[in-house]
C-alpha cells in the first residue's frame, strides 16, 4: 500500500508545468552525475564530447557523441580532444609526434604525412625544452595540417584531454541544436 501512495504522490507532483521544470531538472542532475562517474572511470575532465563540425568526415559527423579516455602518451593515428584555437576543445587526428628520448627525438607520422618534415619537428621541439611529447594535429576532412598554420602551436600533453574510445553517431544532435539555439556555437 505504501508503494501505491508515493506513485499517487509522484503522479501529482510532476503533473502540469511544475512536472516539466522536475523532469528537466532530474535529467540535469543525471547528466551531472553520469559525466562526474564518467570522468572518474575515463580519467579526464572531457569523457563525453559532441563533434560540432565536419573537419572529422567521413570518420565522425557533427552531431556524434565521442567517448574519451586519457592516456599517457598519444600515437599517430589517434583521434583526441584538445585545447587550442577554439573556445571549445578540437577533435583532431594526430598525424605526427615526437618524443624526447636521451637528448634525441623519436618522429612517427600517420601514414603518409609529409607536411611538416622530421627537421621541422626537431626543430620546433628544441624550441619546446621541457615536453616529453609534441603533437601536430589534422581534421581528416582539412585540406592541411593544424600547425600548418602560422598561428596555431603544437599541441602538448596538457593540452590534450584524452582519445576517443568510441563513437554514438547522431546522439548529439539534440546538445548541438540547444546551443546553437541559444547561441552558444557559432559553427
Amino acid at each position: 500500500m505504501e508503494l501505491e501512495n508515493i506513485k499517487n504522490w509522484w503522479r501529482e507532483v510532476t503533473k502540469g508545468p511544475l512536472g516539466w521544470v522536475i523532469y528537466i531538472a532530474l535529467g540535469v542532475v543525471l547528466a551531472i552525475a553520469l559525466n562526474s562517474g564518467l570522468s572518474l572511470v575515463l580519467s579526464t575532465d572531457y569523457p563525453v564530447v559532441t563533434v560540432e563540425s565536419d573537419s572529422m568526415e567521413p570518420v565522425l559527423y557533427p552531431g556524434d557523441i565521442v567517448f574519451v579516455r586519457s592516456v599517457e602518451e598519444y600515437e599517430p593515428g589517434d583521434i583526441i580532444v584538445f585545447d587550442g584555437w577554439k573556445e571549445t576543445p578540437i577533435i583532431h587526428r594526430v598525424v605526427s609526434r615526437s618524443r624526447r628520448t636521451d637528448g634525441t627525438f623519436e618522429i612517427d607520422v600517420w601514414q603518409d604525412f609529409d607536411e611538416i618534415t622530421e627537421d621541422e619537428m626537431r626543430d620546433r621541439h628544441l624550441e619546446l625544452e621541457d615536453e616529453d611529447f609534441i603533437y601536430v594535429t589534422k581534421g581528416d576532412n582539412n585540406p592541411t595540417c593544424d600547425q600548418c598554420q602560422a598561428t596555431r602551436e603544437m599541441v602538448l600533453n596538457r593540452h590534450v584531454h584524452g582519445k576517443q574510445v568510441f563513437r554514438v553517431p547522431y546522439l548529439g544532435w539534440i546538445k548541438l541544436a540547444s546551443m546553437r539555439f541559444v547561441g552558444v556555437v557559432t559553427a
